[in-house]
């Protein structure tokens, strides 16, 4: 059986909520696919979708590694490769949302 800490439990609500802010977005845009979308708006878009992807892809990656695995298997070098990479990525894509939108407004001014 498989022990899990607060920590833990705080990655399987992110991983929840993740999905539900990307099934909204999906929502979002199929009801606007009549309306054509600047590309500002569609990079802002994207910013988002892939900060909850990566954020799906660590608590997935993250929860796999409380599974007990033999010390030198290639599963579990891959699992922390893994969330290492999406924590990363997701960290980048949330940094990167501001400057985005501040970089959108110097250019509209």
């Amino acid at each position: 059986m498989v022990e899990l800490n607060w920590h833990d439990y705080l990655v399987m609500v992110s991983c929840v909520a993740s999905i539900a802010g990307l099934v909204l977005l999906g929502e979002s845009t199929a009801t606007d696919s009549a309306t054509p979308a600047d590309d500002r708006a569609l990079s802002e878009e994207i910013l988002i979708k892939m900060s909850f992807t990566y954020s799906i892809v660590y608590s997935i990656s993250a929860l796999g590694l409380n599974f007990p695995l033999p010390e030198d298997s290639i599963v579990l070098l891959s699992l922390k490769f893994s969330t290492v990479l999406s924590y990363l990525l997701t960290a980048s894509s949330i940094l990167s949302l501001p400057l985005q939108r501040m970089t959108v407004r110097q250019i509209e001014e």
